[in-house]
């Protein structure tokens, strides 16, 4: 007598977000492109991330005029330590990881690499939507360098990486 196999799509809610949806090995080879644009991304973030960490502040020429831009405070001593920096950076990287291994042919390596990716796209996603928010109903809370920026260049990015990590999900069989 053979058991059969739950199927999560009948479960409870909780249990059909944990599962992954079915991708086969066409679905996955249409998808690596997305993956690795995206790890791409995400890693060059993080080097970036790596070397404010070490000191560096490109592209700026100075620490104050980085921390206007990047922090949105007007001071160069408001710039976080360099092992938080270093935190974001080895966030970045996991991520970055995790999108590429999204496309594995393991289908426990995808359901591994999903826990990673599902609450990075969420981060991400509430970070772009939150940047939008705060420099556009509140543009005087942070320095006028950084509400440049984050208009246009940090809220849609976070946006854009979201939307790369969750087409990372899409399923063999479309669903009405």
């Amino acid at each position: 007598m053979t058991t059969a196999r739950p199927n999560p799509a009948q479960g409870p809610a909780a249990l059909r977000v944990l599962s992954p949806a079915p991708q086969d090995a066409t679905t996955l080879r249409r998808l690596r492109p997305i993956a690795v644009l995206t790890a791409a991304t995400l890693g060059a973030i993080g080097a970036v991330h790596a070397a404010w960490a070490a000191g560096s502040t490109w592209p700026y020429d100075d620490p104050s005029t980085l921390t206007r831009s990047v922090l949105g405070v007007p001071e160069a001593g408001d710039f976080p330590p360099p092992g938080l920096t270093l935190a974001v950076t080895g966030a970045l990287t996991v991520a970055a990881g995790a999108a590429l291994a999204r496309t594995s042919r393991s289908e426990r390596v995808r359901r591994t690499a999903r826990l990673l990716t599902l609450p990075a796209a969420g981060v991400l996603a509430l970070r772009g939507v939150g940047g939008f928010a705060q420099s556009l109903l509140a543009p005087n809370a942070a320095t006028p360098e950084f509400t440049h920026n984050d208009l246009r260049i940090y809220s849609p990015l976070c946006l854009a990486l979201a939307a790369g990590l969750a087409a990372l999900e899409k399923s063999t069989k479309e669903t009405a």
